[in-house]
């Protein structure tokens, strides 16, 4: 590598900065990123253009997907099932037992 690809100029750095206020945050009008999105595909276009050409290999894939994560799978169809926070109904008891220590210890019964 030679030495000029390598030195950067403070200045020329220091100018493409983004301004920021002083908690870090960038000022509006501002961005940090420059250049913007990256032009051409996105990932998720590139999959889906693979598999319209060759729909077999979808299918291979959604084959191996439910063979070896089926719960996956099934929360990725249908999401997580819904949960019942509200404490002490029926179907889902909850307890506190409250106890007062007075630093007295019980007397023995019996």
């Amino acid at each position: 590598m030679n030495e000029e690809s390598t030195d950067i100029k403070p200045d020329k750095q220091e100018e493409n900065k983004p301004k920021r206020d002083e908690r870090g945050r960038l000022l509006p009008g501002n961005t940090a990123n420059l250049k913007g999105r990256p032009k051409g595909m996105t990932i998720k276009e590139q999959i889906r253009k693979i598999f319209e050409e060759n729909p077999t290999r979808f299918n291979e894939l959604v084959d191996r997907l439910i063979e070896q994560y089926p719960a996956l799978v099934w929360q990725m169809l249908e999401g997580k099932p819904p949960q019942d926070l509200n404490l002490g109904n029926q179907d889902l008891p909850f307890i506190i037992k409250i106890i007062q220590d007075d630093g007295n210890k019980p007397e023995p019964s019996g």
